[in-house]
């Protein structure tokens, strides 16, 4: 508790502000795996976390002080939203209103069981990722290694969306790009902007480029024989990072 006060009050005057909009958790404190690129769920048996109770806790005061308007959370299983949400409702607690999770072509493990949770519970997503670490741009196509890019500078440490299908799927969903005369980076941001569950989209860039690409997603149309298409993919390759 004491250290998410004094990481509040840091970033406040940090920021030169007297309140941050949206405050969230970076990941769970427990052993859950849901940070290690896998999508099993791997049990520790270990009470040595601080429990969600407290971290709730620290945050419902802070939003009780007007340092903080709305709470949220990122890198969260089913279980973990379900208990920030049963303590909200049982203490009084003030709710999270976000969960910040992967969420793209080659990871859509979020689907399976939070999806729920977001619609029905109003905790809506804000997808990082969106285009795979840049994989899903398709320049890192047959082997390709621009420089200065993210895999050039960190290509041994990050391997999440290095795995034995990933290509293949890649290759399909820039083939459907092109057969829509699409861009692949908007076609892949412009599917997780549209899903029910997807509040936001969080997007990067080190272009101008890369940014002005991005933001046009807004303005293209995925149709239902594209979303067909890349459902097929999906089947053929199910979250293969």
């Amino acid at each position: 508790k004491k250290q998410i006060e004094f990481a509040c009050n840091r970033s406040l005057k940090d920021l030169k502000t007297d309140y941050i909009d949206l405050y969230q958790v970076h990941w769970p404190d427990r052993p859950s795996g849901a940070f290690s690129g896998k999508l099993e769920y791997e049990h520790k048996n270990t009470n040595n976390f601080v429990s969600i109770e407290e971290t709730l806790s620290a945050l419902n005061d802070l939003v009780k002080a007007g340092k903080v308007k709305n709470i949220g959370i990122s890198n969260e299983t089913a279980w973990g939203v379900n208990q920030y949400l049963k303590f909200a409702e049982q203490k009084k607690f003030a709710k999270i209103v976000s969960i910040q999770n992967a969420y793209n072509f080659l990871n859509r493990s979020f689907e399976v069981e939070l999806s729920e949770i977001a619609i029905r519970e109003k905790v809506g997503l804000l997808a990082y990722s969106p285009l795979g670490s840049g994989y899903l741009s398709g320049k890192y196509r047959n082997g390709a290694m621009p420089k200065n890019s993210r895999m050039d500078l960190f290509y041994d440490f990050w391997g999440r969306y290095r795995t034995t299908n990933s290509e293949k799927a890649i290759e399909e969903y820039w083939n459907i790009a092109q057969n829509f005369d699409l861009n692949l980076a908007q076609m892949a941001i412009k599917f997780c902007e549209i899903q029910p569950f997807v509040t936001s989209v969080i997007i990067g860039a080190t272009k101008m480029e890369q940014l002005k690409t991005n933001i046009d997603s807004v303005n293209i149309n995925l149709d239902k024989k594209i979303i067909a298409k890349i459902g097929e993919i999906h089947k053929k390759y199910p979250n293969p990072c």
